[in-house]
């Protein structure tokens, strides 16, 4: 299953932390097996997803089961 993993800036998140109109977000899709397995892995990296060329790293706000 992909999960799609999402988030802002920390930069925004100061800026605006209650208006999400414009702000500019950010997401990864992963593959896991089932649900708790994409929490976990959010778990294990102190809630932060890493993109895989490791340049950015974001602070995860929601998570989306993504269909294939």
């Amino acid at each position: 299953m992909k999960f799609k993993f999402s988030g802002i800036s920390s930069y925004e998140e100061k800026a605006t932390p209650n208006f999400m109109g414009e702000a500019n977000s950010h997401s990864i899709i992963k593959e896991f097996d089932n649900m708790d397995q994409a929490i976990q892995h959010v778990l294990d990296n102190n809630g932060f997803m890493v993109t895989d060329n490791g340049k950015f790293a974001f602070h995860v706000r929601t998570i989306t089961q993504v269909d294939e």
